[in-house]
C-alpha cells in the first residue's frame, strides 16, 4: 500500500506559522509521514486523490484536498474524536485507470484492517475505483450517489460522466441496489432516468427530498459506500463546480446527509468528488466540503452497534398485518437510536431493511411500503 501514498505537506495545511489548538480536529489527526504505519490504532483514514483527467467540464478538481484539508483541520470538534489518520494522497498514475487501481488497492488494504475511509477527490469518476475496492469481499453491494445528474453515458472509457454505467454493467461485482439522491430532471435525459428504475433501483429528484431529508437516512444507512458530487449543492452555497446550478441542496441538507452516512455502521467509505477551487469564492466552497467531512466524522464518532435481534433488549417488536394484500411485516425499533428496519420474508436467511418511521405509518393504513416492494421484487429476481 504504501508505494501508491504521499505524505501530505503538513505546511501546506496548517495554520500560517502556527500550530492547531487544542480542540481544533488536526490537533487529534496522526498524519503519515511516508514511513510504515501500524493500522491497528485507527478507524477512521483520510485519503485524497488528485485525479481529474476524466473530469467532464470541470478540470482542475484534482488540485482541491489539500484545500479542504486546510479548512478541516482548523474546525473544532464537539464529541468523542475517533482515532483518525490521514494517509495523504494516492499519487497520480501513468494514466487515469492507473491512478483506479491504485485507490481500489489502498481501500481494499484498509477494508481488511476494517477502517472506514472518507476519499477526497479528484473527480467523480474516482467512484468506480471506490466501488472496486469491494470485489472479493462482500457478495451484494449497496451504493448511494449524490449528484445533480445521473452519470450514466454510455462510453468506452469511465470518465465523471459514465462512471455509473461502467458500475450498472459491471460483470465481477454483484451491485444489489444504487440509490441515486438529488438528480435535477432538466438536467437529465429521462432514458439515464429509466434506466436505473427498469433494474429496480431507485432514483429520488431534488424536489422530493428536500420535502423531508430526514427519509434519506434508511437509503443511506442501507449502503455500503456514498459518492458525493459537490455539484449537488445550488451554486450560492458551493461556489466551487464549474457546472453547479443555481438550485441544489443547501450546505445543512448536505451535511444532514453526511452525517447519516458516519453513523450508518454499515458504510465504509465516503468520497466528496468535484470540488474545484478555481471557482472558489473566499474560500466558501472549501468550508462548505469541510463541514460535510467534518458531520461525517462526528457522526461516525456516535456510531451505534444497535441491530435488530429477539435477543437484544434495546429492540421492540412490531407486527402489521395487510388485510388487502394478504401481507404480514415485522417492524423493529432500536430503543437505543430510534431508528427503524422491515423483517423481509426470507427462508434461508434474515434479512432486516432500514426504514422509517413513515414505512411503519404506511403499513398502518393498509398500504405495502415502497421500500418493502422494491426489496421484495429483488428477492424474486
Amino acid at each position: 500500500m504504501l508505494e501508491f501514498l504521499q505524505a501530505v505537506e503538513l505546511e501546506n495545511i496548517k495554520p500560517s506559522n502556527e500550530d492547531w489548538s487544542n480542540f481544533q480536529l488536526g490537533k487529534y489527526t496522526t498524519f503519515f509521514d511516508g514511513k510504515q504505519v501500524d493500522l491497528e490504532d485507527y478507524k477512521l483514514a483520510i485519503i485524497s486523490v488528485e485525479e481529474d483527467r476524466s473530469a467532464i467540464n470541470n478540470k482542475g478538481c484534482g488540485k482541491a484536498p489539500n484545500k479542504i484539508r486546510k479548512e478541516l483541520y482548523e474546525l473544532f470538534i464537539h464529541f468523542d474524536m475517533p482515532p483518525l489518520i490521514d494517509l495523504g494522497i494516492i499519487k497520480n498514475g501513468a494514466t487515469v485507470k492507473d491512478t483506479q487501481v491504485a485507490l481500489e488497492e489502498v481501500l481494499k488494504y484498509l477494508f481488511e484492517n476494517k477502517i472506514t475511509v472518507i476519499i477526497i477527490g479528484g473527480s467523480q469518476d474516482l467512484t468506480y475505483g471506490q466501488f472496486m475496492a469491494y470485489e472479493n469481499s462482500i457478495n451484494k453491494l449497496d451504493i448511494v450517489v449524490v449528484d445533480e445528474k445521473i452519470d450514466i453515458k454510455e462510453t468506452e472509457v469511465i470518465n465523471s460522466s459514465s462512471f455509473l454505467w461502467h458500475i450498472l454493467n459491471n460483470e465481477t461485482l454483484f451491485l444489489n441496489s444504487c440509490t441515486h439522491i438529488g438528480h435535477q430532471v432538466f438536467y437529465n435525459n429521462p432514458m439515464s432516468i429509466d434506466i436505473l428504475e427498469s433494474l429496480n433501483h431507485q432514483t429520488l429528484r431534488l424536489g422530493e427530498v428536500r420535502n423531508s431529508i430526514v427519509e434519506l437516512e434508511p437509503f443511506i444507512r442501507n449502503a455500503d459506500l456514498l459518492s458525493f458530487d459537490m455539484s449537488a449543492l445550488k451554486s450560492s452555497e458551493c461556489p466551487a463546480n464549474a457546472i453547479s446550478s443555481p438550485n441544489g441542496f443547501n450546505g445543512e441538507e448536505a451535511c444532514q446527509i453526511s452525517r447519516f452516512a458516519g453513523f450508518s455502521n454499515k458504510i465504509s467509505s465516503f468520497g466528496l468528488y468535484e470540488f474545484n477551487s478555481f471557482y472558489d469564492v473566499n474560500n466558501q466552497g472549501a468550508k462548505q466540503a469541510s463541514q460535510i467531512l467534518w458531520y461525517f466524522i462526528e457522526g461516525f464518532s456516535g456510531r451505534k452497534d444497535d441491530f435488530p435481534s429477539e435477543h437484544n433488549k434495546n429492540f421492540m417488536k412490531y407486527i402489521v398485518k395487510l388485510d388487502s394484500s394478504n401481507t404480514e411485516i415485522t417492524f423493529w425499533k432500536s430503543t437505543f437510536s430510534n431508528r427503524w428496519w422491515m423483517q423481509m420474508p426470507q427462508k434461508d436467511e434474515e434479512i432486516f431493511l432500514p426504514c422509517s418511521y413513515n414505512d411503519y405509518q404506511t403499513a398502518l393504513k393498509d398500504e405495502l411500503p415502497d421500500k418493502w416492494m422494491r426489496a421484495y421484487s429483488k428477492m424474486g429476481s
